[in-house]
């Protein structure tokens, strides 16, 4: 499990996005109370460009289609 936080613009969600990834899931972090509780158990985001953030959901066979504002999916 990754927490990532896109440093660029993405589609229709613009700039900031931080999601928590695995392999085909991913969820959208929505509130900085949340954030800080991923940073207490050792999950700080991690910050990426666009190009890696589209390359790392690739990897992890995640649609980029399913990166909007309130994201929940899993594709198992």
């Amino acid at each position: 499990m990754l927490v990532l936080h896109c440093a660029d613009v993405l589609p229709g969600v613009g700039y900031g996005y931080v999601c928590v990834v695995g392999p085909r899931t991913l969820r959208h972090v929505t509130t900085s109370s949340t954030v800080a509780a991923l940073r207490a158990v050792d999950l700080a985001p991690r910050s990426v460009s666009a190009a890696a953030f589209r390359d790392i959901l690739t990897s992890l066979s995640i649609p980029h289609s399913v990166v909007a504002t309130g994201a929940d999916w899993s594709g198992r």
